[in-house]
């Protein structure tokens, strides 16, 4: 065990040297936070300017101007006085110049959208290779500050692999604990759950999505291993040697799976609820043997029929958008107002976040219209995206700053589906980016703090017995 650990170090070492460091090649502003449209809420945009000491900032809105410093070339702005200048400027276009000396300045703008976002945003902390899970920590950020607490950390569980904390932004949630003394760990109305997924009749829950009332969830029940590439420009391929959906009916602590999203002869994975429940929106590829063939498995999007009185999945599968020769879906995700689908597009296979050319596309879901998002995509992965109870913002995980190191960005997606460009959640000290080894994986967004820690969760794993959910036929 002691040379495998010391594999998995030299290995994720090498993963990190591959690429160089946003420090070796940024310059100016980092990270850029130029003419963005942001949330009337988020916290301060603080920036680093390269090679700077004293840094002036003055903003110019509708109602006010507003002058900020920034020292050693840190620019932070108050908590207070930034919220102050939001608040005020709501709806309006800030014009932003900075001077940093006699050699720097910028001059760009910041539209203050009249749309919130949700206060809260989970995400998984990881090593960039995967395979390495002996530091976990699932986080939870205050989005209009830089608080912040563990939900849970795998040091302290023996360090089970955690992962997929997954909400329904109205109090309902789950993450998968791994592991001898693994289970789901639910939250609803309130209280926390230790659930089994698993039954003689179908394997345990995977990737999944949480009905609005909180009363049903979707999962994939999937087998999933990972290979290392021999390739030099390709790192790790993880992927599915079978996987099936199920439903899970909260109420009644059952699993319900059905002969259309089941058995042999395709493999159905990365389940999501319609906005009004009543659809669930997938992706399914033909089974072929893996992993020989996994650059044969392209995913189309499809779509089966759920009827919330029963808590039963249709008898029949219709694909919306097929997959092609160099095209494979993802990570579909509704959004809460029921007008759009977002996905993830790549050449092939289920886990695009190790693939370069993964991008996000949205789907208008009244006309079919689909957008490839060019003003929000960049070279680098870009996966794993959750909406804001309003439908106005995305967060997605991108390695678009270093191709090794996924971090949450965030955009703004208007009524009219028109997006705006990308910014990095914002951190309290930039450097945190350039310093911090780990990826933040799977941002999620939501309105209502979770009511655990850590300790509570590792407690959760070693000492309570899960709840074994019954098969329903």
């Amino acid at each position: 065990m002691k040379n495998r650990n010391i594999i998995y170090l030299l290995l994720a070492l090498v993963l990190a040297g591959c690429s160089s460091r946003p420090q070796d090649t940024f310059q100016g502003m980092f990270p850029d936070y130029t003419d963005i449209t942001i949330p009337c809420n988020i916290a301060p945009l603080n920036f680093r300017i390269a090679n700077a000491s004293a840094i002036k900032v003055q903003v110019k809105g509708v109602n006010g101007e507003y002058k900020f410093s920034g020292h050693r070339g840190l620019v932070k702005f108050p908590v207070r006085k930034w919220h102050r200048m939001l608040s005020a400027e709501t709806g309006n276009t800030l014009t932003v110049n900075v001077t940093a000396g006699e050699n720097y300045r910028d001059s760009f703008t910041w539209t203050v959208a009249q749309d919130s976002i949700d206060k809260y945003m989970s995400y998984r902390l990881i090593e960039p290779a995967y395979e390495v899970w002996s530091g976990i920590q699932i986080e939870q950020r205050d989005m209009e500050s830089f608080g912040s607490r563990l939900l849970g950390d795998n040091r302290n569980a023996e360090q089970c692999c955690m992962n997929c904390h997954t909400s329904n932004r109205n109090g309902t949630s789950f993450m998968h604990l791994r592991g001898a003394k693994g289970g789901t760990i639910l939250t609803r109305g309130g209280r926390n759950y230790k659930l089994n997924t698993k039954t003689d009749n179908t394997g345990g829950g995977v990737y999944g999505d949480i009905t609005s009332d909180g009363r049903y969830a979707v999962f994939t029940t999937a087998d999933i291993t990972f290979a290392i590439h021999s390739r030099t420009d390709m790192r790790m391929e993880v992927y599915d040697k079978r996987s099936d959906l199920v439903v899970v009916d909260f109420d009644n602590l059952t699993v319900t799976d059905s002969p259309s999203t089941s058995g042999d002869e395709f493999q159905e994975t990365f389940p999501c609820f319609s906005a009004d429940g009543r659809t669930i929106f997938f992706c399914r590829a033909r089974h072929l043997t893996q992993p020989d063939s996994i650059d044969h498995m392209h995913y189309d999007l499809a779509v089966v029929e759920f009827d919330p009185e029963t808590g039963r999945m249709g008898d029949r599968v219709i694909t919306i958008i097929p997959a092609g020769e160099n095209l494979s879906f993802s990570h579909p995700k509704a959004s809460p107002d029921g007008r759009w689908l977002m996905v993830t597009a790549a050449q092939y296979g289920t886990f695009p976040v190790w693939h370069k050319e993964s991008e996000l596309w949205l789907i208008d879901l009244q006309t079919r219209r689909i957008d490839v998002l060019p003003q929000v995509n960049a070279y680098g992965a870009d996966t794993y995206h959750s909406w804001s109870g309003n439908s106005r913002w995305v967060a997605f995980a991108s390695k678009r700053d270093d191709l090794v190191y996924g971090r949450p960005y965030i955009a703004y997606i208007g009524p009219d589906g028109k997006a705006g460009k990308p910014f990095v959640l914002p951190q309290k000290d930039p450097d945190k980016y350039l310093t911090m080894l780990k990826s933040f994986n799977l941002p999620e967004l939501y309105a209502i703090p979770e009511i655990y820690n850590a300790r509570e969760t590792a407690s959760f794993y070693k000492d309570v017995e899960a709840v074994q959910l019954k098969y329903k036929q």
